[in-house]
């Protein structure tokens, strides 16, 4: 067979790309339950950090999700779990950001009257930039904030707002589309909650 001739080519890049396929199915069957079981250790530590209950360790997630949602539905729009004597209700969310779609977790307070947490699980926005809505500084922002009105993500001075009061947080500098994108999901999602539920208790 000629090396220059058309069949030879043809038959090479067949070989050449079944080695490439075979090779990444083994890859895949090799880390399958693996990535699948770091999925489920990432949602855990969301619904558990929303909730209020931060989890450093990540062999004692599982653990710690399976004691405070001990009656967990994952098709359920919400699950609900007691801390410190106080019913919370937790949700997912899934939302339209930048450049992809942000998912994650939100958490509020059985009344609807006040965030719990809030916590990211994954996004496609811009590293440094639209990226940064996973860092502490952000998320904190919304621990116990009102939501008696809508949530507004404001220009500020980026280090974060202080008074839960005001149903406020600093948005990201540089980053308005996703930040603007974070508002609407949060405000979708807590509306979408009081009417399921009924309104506040």
């Amino acid at each position: 067979m000629k090396k220059d001739g058309i069949i030879y080519t043809v038959v090479f890049s067949f070989i050449i790309a079944f080695l490439f396929v075979f090779l990444l199915s083994l890859a895949y069957g090799a880390t399958k339950e693996k990535v699948a079981e770091n999925a489920r250790i990432t949602e855990a530590k969301a619904y558990l950090s929303a909730a209020g209950i931060e989890i450093d360790d990540p062999g004692k997630i599982e653990s710690a999700f399976k004691k405070a949602f001990p009656s967990f539905n994952e098709k359920a729009p919400y699950n609900t779990t007691t801390i410190d004597s106080k019913k919370i209700i937790v949700s997912p969310f899934s939302g339209n950001g930048l450049w992809g779609t942000i998912t994650g977790v939100i958490a509020v307070t059985a009344d609807l009257k006040r965030m719990v947490g809030l916590a990211i699980i994954s996004h496609n926005e811009t590293p440094g930039l639209g990226g940064r809505i996973e860092e502490k500084w952000f998320l904190d922002q919304f621990r116990g904030e009102s939501i008696s009105a809508k949530i507004e993500v404001s220009r500020g001075g980026g280090s974060g707002d202080t008074d839960p009061d005001n149903s406020k947080v600093d948005s990201i500098t540089g980053a308005s589309r996703t930040s603007s994108a974070i508002e609407v999901i949060v405000n979708g999602k807590i509306d979408e909650l009081k009417k399921m539920i009924g309104g506040t208790n």
